[in-house]
């Protein structure tokens, strides 16, 4: 009763908008930058690895960033240090749009930093604000999430070519201009920051020890950073290399980025279901085992019945959210305090976001190997069944 008269109440009202609008933001600045890719190539004369180098960097920003996000809530309240990461993003944005690679190197590290503060705690201050509410919450916010990266990708090519014909003398390229205006977005929080008055809560002092170093020596800890991890490990591996999986099966290339946007799509129907219906689904463990059961049949699918690829794309979409979408909402369900949920948070995105860096890097070696994604297949199946497992053990018990 307590969490639902604070839903009601007028900075409760706020503190939410501005939890959705920093969510919205935390996609959307990197799934918003390949679309322009060629266009950049050509205007700036980059090499493929130049390019390689700049949709890593955020990657390897998050990985590196996440800890020292969680670091902070030692010394700043969460709030605070959460706007600070929108502005880190909302300034790599702007200093992205003039034109060298230097600045695109440069923005690239600072969005990944941001990024990285808002990944690591948003789940902490929802377990501390709204702890009855924690699963339903984490839906709508990743939801907001994929919102952002659709918005994104979505007008950045029409907005640069809008540029380019544009009858005005722009002082900026059309990719310039097209990350120029995708920074309106990333102000929005700013707004709702800097205009409403949010009540900024110092978290109770507990007797659980909350530092870093004691959720690296936790079993629990370990066992749903590594579910975490994994789930980015094979989300990454699959968006990277499902188009020339389904190539290898006499796929058309647009038919395949058709059916990868399947996959993007159906990332965002978790959300819709677990947030009104999570009390009429079944206990957190069931729900985990039907999103990674699900995941492993996808992967399954693609290796012995590739003709069913677009209904592949679409089990693996919606497998893989609800799995990430459960996973966040483990971070503050298996912690006592906010302080804890955010050293977690940390932890499992330095674990993950390390190994979704080198992840298809390595699937594409086994490739390039075999000349063939049968082997490739077979690991990530070996993979997604150790995330089923982990699934299993990192899940809260069903009450009695």
């Amino acid at each position: 009763m307590k969490s639902l008269q604070r839903l009601a109440q007028h900075d409760a009202a706020y503190l939410l908008l501005f939890i959705f609008l920093v969510a919205l933001s935390l996609r959307g600045p990197v799934t918003g930058l390949p679309p322009l890719l060629e266009r950049i190539s050509l205007d700036l004369s980059l090499s493929s690895s130049q390019l390689g180098l700049l949709t890593s960097l955020p990657l390897l920003a998050f990985a590196v960033f996440a800890p020292v996000a969680s670091w902070l809530t030692q010394h700043f309240r969460i709030e605070r240090i959460l706007a600070s990461g929108v502005g880190l993003i909302a300034l790599g944005m702007m200093i992205r749009t003039f034109g060298s690679i230097s600045t695109l190197y440069l923005g690239a590290v600072l969005i990944g930093a941001g990024i990285a503060i808002g990944n690591v705690l948003l789940p902490s201050l929802l377990k501390r604000e709204f702890p009855q509410y924690v699963v339903q919450l984490t839906a709508i916010y990743v939801l907001m999430m994929s919102i952002g990266g659709f918005l994104m990708s979505s007008f950045a090519v029409p907005l640069s070519v809008y540029a380019e014909q544009s009858p005005f003398d722009l002082p900026i390229s059309g990719w310039s201009f097209a990350l120029a205006c995708q920074s309106a977005l990333i102000i929005l929080p700013l707004v709702v920051w800097f205009s409403c008055k949010i009540t900024q809560h110092q978290a109770p002092q507990d007797s659980q020890i909350d530092t870093a170093s004691s959720v690296w020596r936790s079993l629990t800890a370990w066992q749903v950073a590594g579910f975490l991890a994994v789930n980015s490990l094979l989300n990454y591996i699959v968006v990277a290399w499902v188009p020339a999986i389904l190539m290898s099966h006499n796929y058309s290339d647009s038919t395949a980025g058709l059916y990868q946007g399947y996959l993007q799509l159906a990332g965002a129907l978790p959300s819709l279901i677990l947030a009104p219906f999570i009390n009429k689904l079944g206990s957190h463990r069931r729900l985990c085992l039907f999103s990674t059961g699900l995941t492993l049949v996808s992967l399954s699918g693609f290796l012995f019945v590739p003709s069913w690829s677009a209904l592949w794309c679409v089990s693996f979409g919606f497998g893989i959210s609800m799995g990430f979408i459960l996973g966040l909402s483990f971070v503050s369900l298996r912690t006592h305090s906010p302080k804890q949920a955010a050293a977690l948070s940390g932890m499992a995105q330095l674990i993950g976001y390390t190994l979704a860096a080198i992840g298809p890097v390595m699937i594409g070696a086994l490739f390039d190997w075999h000349q063939s994604w049968t082997l490739p297949l077979f690991v990530m199946l070996a993979i997604c069944f150790v995330w089923l497992v982990l699934g299993w053990i990192a899940s809260p018990k069903p009450k009695q």
